[in-house]
């Protein structure tokens, strides 16, 4: 009986033990401000049955506002990607938790990009998502700006 109440009283604190707030850090808290996409070695991954290289990843920055809301856990707010050059590539909306990151965004039609948060620190963010245009899984690691 006492085993019984012991894990009736301390099984439900196991099993939140970890579970999506990434060491109590909030990617809510973080993710506002200017992310460089990574050029190093493995910063973009390309999985699938494709010809793309890292090099045809023309993201080069990404700045996410904090024009939205946010209540702790879900922040959403207004984005912007631009490339190599400079250009402005895509803007539009995102929503993020610390295991999703939703950009909306529109060019000749209403487009949504969702991907997974790998791993997040204050500066460092590995997202995760499928290119449904090429069938193929696209890994990057951004890194904010100091500025």
């Amino acid at each position: 009986m006492k085993h019984l109440l012991f894990l009736c009283l301390f099984l439900p604190l196991l099993a939140g033990c970890g579970a999506g707030d990434d060491d109590g850090r909030r990617l809510g808290d973080y993710i506002v401000g200017t992310w460089l996409r990574g050029w190093g070695e493995g910063d973009v991954i390309i999985e699938g049955a494709t010809d793309l290289r890292p090099d045809n990843f023309t993201y080069a920055t990404f700045v996410f506002d904090g024009d939205g809301t946010y209540n702790g856990m879900m922040r959403s707010g207004s984005f912007h990607t631009y490339d190599t050059d400079g250009e402005l590539l895509f803007e539009g909306s995102y929503q993020c938790d610390n295991s999703t990151l939703k950009m909306e965004y529109v060019n000749d039609g209403r487009q949504t990009i969702l991907a997974k948060i790998l791993t997040f620190t204050e500066d460092t963010m590995v997202i995760q998502y499928k290119n449904e245009d090429y069938n193929v899984m696209v890994t990057v690691t951004l890194r904010k700006s100091v500025q």
